[in-house]
């Protein structure tokens, strides 16, 4: 006997595994114990331990199999396959490797049929385990997430399908990024990529697409999770809306830096602006601050009352937001009948004729006609803003110039140096 081949039939007594020994056409040369106990009622008649049946007759969907391998250069290579025998159906792991003679040259193949049932049973059940969180999440009014190690999203719970209005299908992978803002979804791509960095728990806010089209703000909780041998796996986070909380923080910004009779900015957002307009005047860039208050009008509130004084400031910040430019002019009330022009990339000549135009449209103009009438002018400064100056002080030199208008008798304009 072929020395080579006494070596292979010597492994093949030992295996204790279903094997089968094929010659080069793919006809059986040897079937051991174990795969004769297991197929023993599909062999041909006359077919025992040794024969020369076609494995095809007894496993057919094993030819398709040989057949690749046959036409390839690898020594061996296996595949797992569920497999009907005497014992029930059975989960293997097949392999198939070349036999090769001592010049190397092809003389059949070994089939080994490993019995790996209770192995696929464990992936079952530690994949059973590893979900099994997932399924007290569907009845969550709140919407979960959850993304794998690739970054994907591979899970959303029911809330978050009733919110979208999508199919799973749709929100898997990258799908779920797409309901986010457009002005939002980089900012959360790059947190969610910081925080698989780190692997610490995150929170960020962004708006997410409604089924209605709409965009509401969410509070977003992030956090690591594990595997069952206690590997990274992934982050599961949650999603709360938070429009109701967003809507009142912004109105109370809103509230904070805006006159609530007029609706105008107030002096902290004047305040707040100027430092950053300071800066561009050091590159070369005037900007001028114009304090203008108006004459006469306690007159207003003394005769007619305060509520026919608040009309009047509410008419003239109206008249007042017609004169400006829109992109680059910014009309603030500093209280009671005082108000400031930011006059951004605009020279002290450009703003003094603005400034004429705004005296003489008021000072033309009846206030209160339902009452007769009444007229009313301004008194205005106007400052150069100058760098390294604070807000403050850049103010104070207007207004000082203003109050020099009103004591040369108002309806007027003055620069201050």
């Amino acid at each position: 006997m072929n020395p080579e081949r006494e070596k292979y039939l010597t492994i093949f007594e030992t295996i204790p595994n279903p094997a089968f020994i094929l010659d080069v056409e793919s006809r059986i040369d040897n079937i051991n114990n174990a795969a004769f106990d297991l197929f023993s009622d599909v062999l041909p008649a006359g077919v025992s331990y040794y024969g020369k049946a076609r494995i095809s007759e007894i496993l057919p969907w094993l030819k398709e199999a040989l057949e690749a391998f046959g036409e390839g250069e690898g020594l061996e290579t296996t595949f797992e396959k569920d497999v009907e025998t005497r014992k029930g159906l059975i989960h293997f792991q097949i392999k198939l490797k070349r036999m090769l003679d001592l010049y190397e040259k092809f003389i059949g193949t070994i089939v080994i049929l490993n019995d790996i049932s209770y192995l696929k049973q464990a992936e079952r059940t530690v994949a059973r385990a590893r979900d099994f969180y997932l399924t007290l999440f569907e009845e969550f009014p709140t919407q979960i997430w959850r993304v794998g190690l690739d970054g994907k999203c591979n899970y959303v719970n029911k809330a978050w399908l009733l919110f979208t209005g999508k199919k799973m299908e749709e929100e898997i992978g990258d799908g779920w990024i797409q309901d986010i803002h457009d002005q939002d979804r980089e900012r959360f791509n790059q947190t969610l990529l910081e925080a698989f960095k780190i692997r610490e728990p995150f929170e960020t806010e962004f708006r997410l697409r409604r089924h209605d089209g709409r965009h509401r703000w969410v509070l977003s909780l992030g956090r690591p999770f594990n595997g069952l041998e206690g590997e990274f796996a992934g982050y599961v986070g949650s999603c709360t809306d938070i429009t109701e909380r967003k809507d009142h923080e912004a109105d109370l910004v809103y509230l904070a830096t805006h006159d609530s009779l007029t609706g105008l900015p107030n002096r902290r957002l004047l305040e707040t602006d100027l430092p950053r307009v300071i800066a561009r005047t050091g590159r070369g860039i005037d900007s001028v601050v114009l304090v203008m208050d108006l004459d006469r009008f306690k007159i207003v509130n003394d005769t007619f009352g305060h509520n026919a004084g608040d009309q009047v400031l509410i008419d003239i910040s109206k008249m007042l937001l017609k004169q400006f430019r829109k992109d680059s002019d910014r009309l603030t009330r500093l209280g009671g009948d005082e108000f400031a022009v930011l006059f951004e990339d605009t020279d002290i000549g450009e703003a003094g004729r603005i400034a004429q135009r705004l005296c003489e449209s008021v000072a033309d103009f009846d206030f209160l006609p339902d009452r007769g009438g009444v007229r009313i002018s301004l008194s205005v400064g106007l400052a150069l803003i100058k760098e390294r100056e604070t807000p403050e002080m850049i103010l104070s030199r207007a207004d000082n110039a203003m109050y020099r208008a009103k004591e040369l008798g108002g309806n007027r304009i003055i620069i201050a140096e």
